[in-house]
This record gives structure tokens, sequence and C-alpha cells, in this order.
């Protein structure tokens, strides 16, 4: 077995699993608005082994039944093309009890959310996890697609109009215009669509006010804060700092997200 960056998905057959809220999304798909403990570490992981037993697809990730050295366990790795009869490795850093699945609708006792997960050898010969899932070359944004499957992001593309300093934009703007408008504090008017709590200790907003195209996932800016007392359909006016190509790790990488973010509901 070999083993693939958590960042570069340059390998075969690591599988690095975002830790997504809500969402994605943590549910790890326990529903909209789920708070959980922030429990990710750099320190390097003991890998276990077992075979698949069960899978139940979710929003883009794969709630696994393994029998592990005959006894039964459930992980959750990001989407992979896995099977039943499937002998993996995963890491147990993260473990949740009473850990309730909104999507599934469905309990589970102990779950482990695994960060490294190691896949059979192909024998159709090397590729890379991205090519495996369908997905373009650039980073996906974890939170960007929540809800809405594994869309690939698109390609780099050159503003449609030049950029013209506002008192408010639009999210569609502030997508196109995210290089001019790097570390400047902006201020939109939208709806909340939906609020991922307690992740790296922060509340991750997403809001949209009908411009932007959703197949190019511009239609969703995503605003973080140590607390967001906001839910979802607000209408709010929302303020903060616009950072461009944050990469938080873990599979967190955005284009542009706003930072630092206050919110007025109107």
């Amino acid at each position: 077995m070999k083993k693939l960056s958590l960042t570069t998905f340059t390998l075969l057959i690591l599988l690095p699993f975002t830790l997504h809220a809500e969402a994605g999304k943590i549910d790890m798909h326990g529903g909209k608005d789920t708070k959980v403990p922030s429990t990710m570490t750099a320190k390097k992981a003991k890998i276990f082994y077992g075979k698949i037993l069960e899978i139940k697809p979710a929003m883009g990730y794969k709630y696994l039944k393994i029998d592990e050295d005959s006894k039964e366990i459930w992980v959750a790795i990001a989407n992979a093309p896995v099977k039943i009869g499937d002998k993996i490795g995963y890491d147990k850093k993260t473990k949740m009890t009473n850990f309730k699945s909104k999507t599934l609708d469905q309990e589970f006792k102990e779950i482990y959310f695994a960060s490294e997960v190691y896949l059979p050898q192909q024998a159709t010969g090397p590729k890379s996890m991205k090519q495996m899932l369908g997905l373009g070359t650039a980073k996906k944004d974890p939170h960007a697609g929540m809800g809405r499957g594994m869309s690939p992001e698109p390609e780099e593309e050159a503003p449609a109009k030049p950029f013209v300093k506002k008192d408010t934009y639009t999210i569609e703007e502030i997508h196109m215009w995210r290089k001019s408008l790097k570390d400047q504090v902006i201020s939109i008017k939208g709806s909340v669509y939906k609020v991922s709590r307690g992740i790296m200790k922060l509340d991750w907003v997403h809001v949209g006010d009908g411009t932007g195209n959703e197949k190019k996932l511009t239609d969703d800016l995503v605003f973080t804060a140590p607390s967001a007392k906001v839910k979802k359909g607000d209408k709010i006016i929302a303020k903060g700092k616009v950072t461009v190509d944050k990469d938080f790790g873990y599979g967190y990488f955005y284009k542009v997200i706003i930072q630092d973010a206050s919110f007025k509901v109107q």
C-alpha cells in the first residue's frame, strides 16, 4: 500500500477525509447547525486495518461498517471507490460517541472519522485520487458544494468586468474581484444558506444573495467568526476581511473566504 499526501492527492491509495460540518459536510452529516469538538491534530496516526462489511453513502462521504479483527466498528471517510469486501487502512484520531447522523437517520454508539485512509492497490495502474473521483485539477473548496454533490471547481477565469470600488458588493462580485479585494473589509447583503459550527473553533456561515453561478460555485460565500449568532434563512448584512487562496489544511482550501466576520440580522 502506498500513501497519498492529505493535501496533494498525488498518489493512488491514501484518501484524505475532510472534516465537514453541517454538512456537508461536523454532520459529519449530523445535520445542519451541528456542533462538534475540534479534535484534529498534526500527530502522525497509528493505522488500523479491516474489511468492509457495509457501505452507507451520505452527501459525498461514506460510512463503513468494518470487520477489524472479528470486531465490527464504524468508520467514516470521504467519498472513494471502495466496495464491500475491500480491506482498507484507517486512523482513529477522531472518535465520536453517541453520534446521530440526521442524513442517515441513524445513531452510532461509536464511530471514527478517518483523516488517513489506505485503499487497495488497483490493478489498472497508477492513477491520482482526483482522477478516480472524477475531479478537476484545482483544489476543491470542501464547503462550497455542501449538499450539492462533488462537482469540480471551475478553472480560473479573468474578471468579466473591471474592478469598481463599492460600499456593498454582491457575492458574484467578491468571487470575480477577489484578488483586487484581498485583505480589504467588505460588506454584503444576503441570506444565510447554512451554518456549520465548531469547526477549528470557528462558525462557518454560508451566505448567498441570488447572484453568481451555482455550477461555478460563485453563488455561495463563506464567512467565518468565533461565534455567529445567525441561522439558516436569516436576512443579514455581513462584514469581514477578504482572504484569498486560504489553505487551513485538512482539505480546507478556499479561493476566497471572509474572515473575522460580523453579522447584523435585518
